[in-house]
């Protein structure tokens, strides 16, 4: 109905301006004798409704005119929550690249205490972290010169080392796994023990007796004595060192390992000495 009357309200108006102009034209006719007075209420009637329907048509217009605009403005703000949801994923894809970006640069600049020692950048493709076990599959293998039980490295410490091989990808268990054995060397005292995976993401550094110097908050390095890694890379920060039990020769010391697993993208398998 709304739309009828915006639609035809020129006609309507024409029509109620001959009706009016028709009255007004034959006014002395109508206004004397006996017809003086419906006459004038003709004339003012007719004004009347030739008035309210003008404004009403008006009023329609304009209501019609701000619905249209309000059609445009719910067009463009669509548009625009489109753009931001487009600019936001453009950001977030940035700063996935920002993240590799700075990955790569730092394991560019990772400090090896021993320069002669080779390795293989590679990319981590695949993670398995349930709750029997805890490895990571690269991209690198055989043909890359990779051998099985390599040590395997990131910033800003140890990883794990290659359990398994193929030509172009290997498997490797992390610190954390519960099979996972290497050495351990206390870098403010020098105590040396072994570090093996609690398989909750913390480690427990074993064989280390009970009248050892050592405290919370010292930091573990690799002794390089496992043939695994070479010595002085990272391996976590002491969180909890509890004295045994009378009888007991060794502490129950907890380790909490500095390598992030859901940040690691890319690792450095040492493959040996440059010769």
């Amino acid at each position: 109905m709304w739309d009828w009357l915006v639609k035809h309200h020129r006609h309507i108006i024409a029509i109620l301006i001959l009706i009016v102009s028709f009255q007004l034209a034959y006014s002395d006719i109508f206004s004397r004798g006996p017809l003086v007075y419906p006459s004038r209420i003709i004339f003012q009637g007719g004004a009347l409704v030739m008035s309210t329907a003008a404004r009403g048509a008006n009023g329609l217009k304009e209501i019609w005119t701000n619905y249209i605009d309000l059609v445009h403005v719910k067009k463009e703000n669509t548009a625009l929550k489109q753009q931001i949801g487009m600019l936001r994923l453009k950001l977030s894809m940035l700063g996935d690249v920002e993240i590799k970006y700075n990955n790569i640069l730092n394991i560019l600049n990772l400090p090896l205490p021993h320069y002669s020692v080779s390795y293989v950048t590679a990319m981590v493709i695949g993670r398995d972290v349930s709750s029997i076990f805890k490895s990571i599959t690269v991209n690198k293998g055989k043909l890359d010169g990779i051998k099985k039980g390599d040590g395997v490295i990131a910033t800003p410490g140890a990883v794990g080392r290659v359990v398994k091989l193929g030509d172009h990808a290997a498997e490797i268990l992390l610190l954390t796994d519960t099979n996972s054995f290497i050495e351990g060397v206390d870098e403010q005292t020098r105590v040396r023990g072994v570090v093996n995976g609690s398989g909750f993401g913390r480690l427990n550094f074993l064989y280390v007796l009970s009248n050892a110097m050592i405290n919370k908050g010292d930091v573990l390095v690799t002794g390089g004595k496992d043939g695994v890694f070479p010595e002085g890379i990272n391996i976590g920060k002491i969180v909890a060192v509890k004295n045994s039990p009378s009888g007991w020769l060794f502490k129950d010391i907890t380790v909490q390992p500095e390598i992030d697993i859901n940040r690691l993208d890319y690792v450095m398998i040492i493959t040996g000495e440059k010769p």
